[in-house]
């Protein structure tokens, strides 16, 4: 077995707010169309390579986007870890950016969970991760905010926004190693 983790961290496909610019933090909405279409793109993107299992954050968007993905790579949803659930957007979830920072002018939505508290749950999502499936491929299905705290916190600079359906690889040898960020096939629909 080796002793490099893979991860694939994956962006659930679009959802109807995604579509509406909301935020939808914890918000479980279900993908709609062009979501699950960009899930399955990501499934023949991912699919070149072999991968040993999926997880996923618990939100309905991600563990659907990581069924497509699942029976494409001929694997099931081997579990779902709570700490990569979406950043929670507090009293501003259901609002476009634009009206919550028209309420809130200085960004500090009421309960908006820090950015520091959501890399520092994602870190410890993507440890455990490693630590039940060492030495594997994993697919990870989870959210955009989420990958970009971590990937930030990991390489120490600001990362893009992280698009729908977008894949970033990274890997564990004893140290965290990002191989690629916001990967996609096609440019199809935007997405928020």
């Amino acid at each position: 077995m080796s002793q490099t983790t893979r991860l694939a961290l994956v962006r659930h496909g679009r959802t109807d707010w995604n579509r509406r610019g909301l935020l939808q933090g914890h918000t479980d909405t279900p993908l709609d169309d062009v979501g699950r279409a960009q899930a399955r793109d990501a499934a023949r993107m991912l699919g070149a390579d072999a991968w040993d299992t999926v997880v996923t954050s618990p939100l309905s968007r991600a563990i659907d986007t990581g069924r497509i993905i699942a029976a494409h790579l001929g694997n099931s949803i081997a579990g779902t870890y709570s700490d990569l659930i979406e950043r929670s957007y507090g009293a501003a979830e259901g609002l476009t950016r634009a009206d919550a920072e028209q309420r809130w002018p200085d960004c500090d939505f009421p309960d908006l969970e820090p950015l520091e508290a959501v890399s520092a749950r994602g870190r410890r999502a993507l440890d455990a991760i490693v630590e039940m499936h060492p030495g594997c491929r994993i697919v990870v299905i989870t959210h955009g905010a989420l990958i970009r705290a971590v990937l930030g916190d990991l390489c120490g600079i600001a990362v893009p926004r992280i698009v729908n359906g977008a894949v970033s690889e990274i890997e564990w040898a004893g140290v965290w190693r990002i191989r690629s960020v916001n990967r996609t096939t096609t440019t199809r629909s935007p997405s928020r």
